[in-house]
């Protein structure tokens, strides 16, 4: 059977760059269009149909719904609209993008940057550069021979639910969601889209607060634990399956210690030097399991049942030798540090699935006391 492929969308800054040049049209030519073309940020022309079109005298509104393709977006399908206002000077809004002949603002449901290391300045609305480029040049095209101005209200009504599905309040957007786009194009690869949300957030975090430590986790169960435990989960990201590439991350943005809290069900993969735990990548967690069990000196009918185990959980219930998890939570951490290849520390704590730490690597106290220390 033949693999589909993937259709593209196109993102929240095509939709709005779209919604512009169609308000534009109505209020320069007085055209109503039902579809719109644009060209986006990498020269590819858009088609994008107008979901609603209202005008009134030097005003005019307008709705796109946004299409992702088959990336899984959260904001697929949800209508992205501006409000287009000619005035002959522009106002004083804090929060706005100005240009000599526009500026460009935010509204309800587009979120306000709190924090730095994003591509906007604290208090701006969070429209990225990107999109107020492919705005721009639309107001420059239509307004060339005109004597008006041009306020640009982006505002998107599901956008503050929308955002509760993000990382945008983690990040320090906060009241909605961000109109974002690099090219214009939403390719469908949600693992590379993924990964680039990760960095962005782990960049945040290094400069916001200044911290060289993060929290590694590798999801919901992690994020639990953490706050089980008591450590900062403000300073933790979730690295879903990516540990090479969120190390290398880390590496890159300067932080000099990482701690690694893991679920045994994932962490075992590291422990065996598996850096994408996707089970689709690779997967030899009894291999690995058994190899830790033999280390310990297990029963050797024990290491053959941990062998024929379904799940990890099961290979759990025939460990007697329960050095067998500081084993792994050592290995975790040196694995870890290894591969980053840099002067970084790695410490890791692991726990079963009822959330209980089964064990820590022998670095993991003294680091957690350093970082909280340390803590501004």
């Amino acid at each position: 059977m033949e693999e589909k492929e993937l259709r593209n969308g196109y993102t929240t800054g095509s939709c709005a760059a779209a919604g512009v040049k169609v308000a534009l049209e109505a209020l320069i030519y007085g055209k109503k269009s039902e579809e719109v073309e644009i060209v986006t940020l990498n020269n590819t022309l858009l088609k994008i149909p107008v979901q609603k079109l209202r005008k009134r005298n030097n005003f005019a509104s307008c709705a796109i719904k946004k299409f992702a393709g088959d990336d899984p977006d959260v904001t697929d399908g949800i209508s992205i609209c501006v409000k287009v206002k000619l005035l002959e000077k522009l106002p004083q809004i804090p929060r706005g993008a100005y240009y000599d002949n526009c500026v460009i603002v935010g509204g309800r449901g587009v979120g306000l940057v709190t924090k730095k290391g994003l591509q906007i300045a604290i208090g701006k609305s969070a429209i990225n550069p990107g999109p107020q480029k492919m705005i721009k040049e639309v107001v420059d095209r239509i307004l060339e021979d005109s004597e008006f101005k041009a306020l640009i209200i982006i505002y998107i009504p599901e956008g503050r639910q929308k955002a509760l599905k993000t990382y945008n309040p983690k990040m320090g957007v906060i009241g909605g969601i961000s109109v974002l786009g690099t090219t214009g194009i939403v390719k469908a690869m949600s693992e590379e889209a993924l990964k680039k949300s990760m960095f962005v957030e782990l960049k945040v975090m290094r400069e916001d607060k200044n911290r060289d430590w993060v929290i590694f986790a590798f999801g919901n169960y992690g994020e639990r634990h953490c706050q089980k435990i008591g450590l900062d989960t403000e300073q933790m990201i979730i690295i879903s399956n990516f540990v090479g590439y969120m190390i290398e991350s880390a590496v890159k943005l300067g932080f000099k210690k990482i701690v690694m809290l893991g679920h045994i069900s994932k962490a075992i993969k590291v422990a065996g030097g598996i850096f994408n735990t996707h089970s689709r990548v690779a997967d030899a967690r009894m291999e690995i399991m058994a190899a830790c069990a033999f280390l310990v000196d297990e029963k050797s009918e024990n290491i053959k049942k941990i062998l024929e185990s379904n799940t990890i959980e099961e290979a759990c219930d025939y460990v007697e030798k329960n050095e067998i998890y500081s084993l792994i939570a050592n290995r975790v951490a040196k694995r870890m540090q290894e591969y980053a290849r840099a002067d970084i520390e790695v410490s890791a704590a692991i726990f079963s699935f009822r959330g209980e730490t089964l064990a820590e690597s022998q670095n993991y106290e003294r680091m957690v006391g350093e970082c909280f220390a340390s803590k501004k």
